[in-house]
């Protein structure tokens, strides 16, 4: 005899705020989204003209859409746990899906947007424990770093990669994986090297947050669309 179907749990949607990111799970619509606020501070670099606020605008909107092409959907998750959420869930999957919006006060990530002329060089980073990130216009277009192949690279999708928890300044742990200490330095065309390949480790840091969210209930990457 086939084991009953589990009912419904009681409660399908689960949320949390952290000073990185929020974390929405939403039973109903299997989709968990990762949500963070950026608060912004413009300047120039090399000549550049001054930002207009029509400028300002694009940018966050260019920053949006190669975010979303790059990490959206991309992580599969499941779930296993004695909870009614797990056993309801059990054999079936989650998508991961992220925002980030604009916000003038109390936002995750204070965010230096730097205009340079076109084809023009920053460098841009995360300092992940001060939550601070630096990025440039030219941030939102793809150039060959050296992944090989053909493959490019958007600064934008890199950066917020470790925005989302791939660095070393938490316990376990992967930043650059083009550093010389990276185990990783061979995988020249993932996103936290050289290329745009999203790898099931790059979910780790979001997967320790949400088995904080849920007792007896654990989430686990499936699969990398």
């Amino acid at each position: 005899m086939a084991d009953p179907k589990p009912k419904a749990p009681a409660k399908l949607e689960y949320s949390k705020k952290t000073k990185r990111m929020d974390f929405e799970v939403n039973g109903k619509t299997q989709v968990i989204w990762v949500r963070q606020y950026w608060e912004y501070s413009y300047t120039t670099k090399g000549g550049a003209t001054k930002w207009t606020s029509g400028e300002k605008k694009k940018f966050h909107q260019a920053l949006e859409k190669v975010i979303r092409k790059a990490w959206n959907g991309k992580f599969v998750l499941t779930v296993t746990g004695k909870s009614e959420f797990a056993t309801y869930f059990k054999g079936k999957t989650f998508d991961v899906m992220f925002d980030v919006n604009p916000k003038t006060s109390g936002a995750h990530w204070k965010v230096k947007a730097i205009k340079v002329p076109k084809g023009d060089f920053s460098v841009s980073s995360v300092n992940w424990n001060a939550m601070e990130m630096t990025l440039d216009t030219e941030d939102t277009v793809e150039v060959d770093k050296g992944a090989g192949g053909g493959a490019k690279q958007s600064g934008a999708a890199h950066e917020f990669g470790h925005a989302i928890g791939n660095t070393t300044k938490v316990k376990g742990g992967h930043g650059d994986e083009y550093s010389s200490s990276s185990a990783y330095k061979a995988h020249k065309k993932s996103i936290m090297h050289s290329g745009m390949q999203v790898k099931k480790r790059h979910a780790d840091y979001l997967v320790s947050e949400l088995n904080k969210l849920i007792p007896d209930t654990t989430f686990a990457v499936k699969s990398v669309k």
